[in-house]
């Protein structure tokens, strides 16, 4: 294996492992019961999830560099599965900001607060699922 083939494999193996991170703990955090322990791990999860967030975002350009002069187009199925990611990424980020700002405050939320803290991580869960689904059919396109 070249530089090149090696770096293109490292940058797409910590693409994977971010995304495995973030939708990991969005799982975890959806699942957990609304005791005292949800803020905690909750206001720990979105420290974990905005660091895996900024590592999808910059290995993500790094695999789109590693196409270059051939990648396809957006009018070509996989480059309209690529914008619905890409829409679909835009749409995470914005739906998690006010997810984060939720749990910034909360180091023990109450039990109607926990429930729509859950219900945030299940939806934030159920985006990442989705932007994992565009991913997979992406790379076997």
């Amino acid at each position: 294996m070249d530089v090149h083939e090696v770096t293109t494999v490292g940058v797409r193996s910590l693409h994977v492992a971010a995304m495995a991170v973030a939708l990991g703990g969005a799982v975890l955090v959806a699942l957990l019961p609304a005791d005292g322990s949800l803020g905690r791990v909750a206001a720990r999860y979105e420290l974990a999830f905005w660091t895996a967030a900024g590592v999808l975002v910059m290995t993500g350009v790094g695999n789109l560099a590693a196409f270059g002069q051939g990648l396809p187009p957006p009018s070509s199925d996989w480059g309209t599965a690529l914008v619905a990611k890409l829409g679909a990424v835009a749409l995470l980020m914005l739906v998690s900001l006010p997810r984060a700002l939720a749990v910034a405050g909360l180091e023990a939320p109450a039990h109607a607060a926990a429930a729509r803290i859950r219900a945030m991580y299940a939806g934030t869960a159920a985006l990442l699922a989705a932007v994992t689904a565009l991913a997979v059919w992406l790379a076997h396109a």
